[in-house]
């Protein structure tokens, strides 16, 4: 280091430093403030110090670098070691992985199976694509990037991509201590802004065209749609536990919330059509759902359930896409859906403000996952509700709007019900109750 420090000699009575660089020799008589000869060794030595002061920060820089290199190279020998004993997640084996983890969101059946397939086309693009990145770790920004790219560029909707986007988020997020990962590539790329495309209510016409049209399952799951409001998931995967039709109830914990925190259970009146074609069905056909063959059909490939009652709309001459795209585009617009099962919902929304069903009654019916409007939805009596759905046209057969007629003792045993439950702080409701009772017996 005596090239970087220098060293003192003395000449007669004056002080020289000399020092090292690069192989050049330097010599320098020390001098102090005034100009004059340094001639004692401790003015040499802070002179020395002060000269030299620059070459040792250098010399400083030097032995750092040294050492953050060793000990970057120390640690790719032990990440090498560890990835030997604890390899990084193969992409091959991410799904396991991910199904495996107590981390990952409790699912349902036919979430997973969308997020396979999800998952699945990104395995398949990477393996196409970057053949020789066989771990997820080895999943880049760029690579992430050129991924997203390839699906925006593609025929996929704006609410599509993103929750294409979000599956493989999620993924990486919930493997991330198995795939050794130290940042997920996802999170930072941008969504695209969604345009809400809502499925249009059938018209009368319609909805006797499909239902009539229909048969076996088809047909009391498209029932169960006009008639209940009820969502696909929920229509389909009904069970007999759910329906009494002695009082004419389905009560049901939609799917849409039945994970919340405080889920509530909807109480939907069957509608005297419904009813009917429900009780046809033979007492030991009633196994646990109430249509069996859909229920295990959605529960594997809702695709397929979906699918099916599009192509029977389509049969009916119904047009299920937007004008302009899908088939009807002339520059390759994505096929955009105006008319699904969904429209069944928008339907039963339409049929009950038609009668004049207080929107009170209508949003209980549908139920609503803000548990605000939950508290609000309980001060509906279930009278109100019965008129609501009794109220309902028929589309099925020659039934009348509120046609059914009940047992005069039930009668008197429901208005008997409503006259113990009225006090001075409620008799206005109870008194709406009992004049909405009566007018569903004229």
């Amino acid at each position: 280091m005596k090239h970087r420090t220098g060293y003192l000699f003395k000449r007669g009575s004056n002080f020289y430093l000399n020092w090292k660089v690069a192989g050049k020799v330097f010599t320098r008589a020390l001098r102090d403030d005034n100009g004059g000869p340094i001639t004692n060794s401790r003015e040499a030595e802070e002179a020395r110090q002060k000269l030299m002061a620059p070459f040792a920060v250098a010399d400083q820089a030097a032995v750092l670098e040294s050492m953050v290199g060793r000990l970057q190279g120390r640690k790719a020998e032990l990440a090498g070691w560890e990835d030997q004993q604890n390899p990084p997640l193969p992409i091959s084996q991410v799904w396991t992985g991910f199904l495996a983890s107590p981390n990952r969101p409790d699912s349902g059946g036919a979430t997973l199976y969308q997020y396979e397939c999800q998952w699945s086309r990104f395995a398949e693009w990477m393996k196409e694509k970057h053949p020789n990145a066989l771990t997820l770790r080895e999943v880049t920004k760029d690579i992430a990037e050129e991924y997203a790219g390839n699906l925006n560029h593609g025929a996929l909707s704006p609410n599509t991509y993103n929750k294409h986007l979000g599956l493989l988020t999620l993924v990486f997020r919930v493997v991330k201590g198995k795939a050794k990962l130290t940042e997920n590539v996802w999170e930072d790329l941008q969504r695209k802004r969604l345009a809400t495309n809502s499925r249009r209510e059938l018209t009368m016409e319609e909805l006797r065209k499909v239902c009539q049209s229909a048969t076996g399952e088809l047909q009391i799951l498209l029932a169960m749609g006009i008639y209940s409001g009820l969502r696909l998931g929920d229509c389909a995967t009904l069970r007999w536990c759910e329906v009494d039709l002695e009082r004419g109830l389905i009560r049901r914990i939609p799917n849409k919330i039945a994970r919340s925190p405080n889920p509530k259970t909807v109480q939907i009146p069957v509608h005297p059509t419904l009813a009917a074609m429900l009780s046809a069905i033979r007492a030991e056909e009633r196994t646990e759902y109430v249509l069996p063959k859909t229920a295990a059909t959605y529960a594997h490939r809702t695709d397929e359930v979906t699918d099916s009652i599009q192509a029977h709309f389509k049969a009916c001459g119904i047009k299920v896409w937007k004008s302009g795209t899908g088939p009807d585009s002339k520059d390759g617009k994505r096929a955009v859906i105006e008319v699904g099962f969904h429209s069944l919902r928008h339907s039963f929304v339409s049929m009950c403000r038609a009668g004049n069903v207080p929107l009170s009654v209508v949003e209980a019916l549908v139920g609503h996952s803000n548990p605000a409007m939950s508290r609000h939805y309980t001060h509906v009596g279930e009278l109100a509700a019965t008129t609501a759905v009794a109220a309902l046209p028929a589309v099925i057969g020659n039934g009348k709007p509120g046609s059914q007629q009940q047992d005069p003792a039930a009668l008197l045993v429901k208005i008997k019900r409503i006259a113990e439950t009225m006090s001075a702080n409620n008799w206005e409701k109870k008194r709406g109750q009992l004049l909405a009772f009566f007018r569903v017996q004229k």
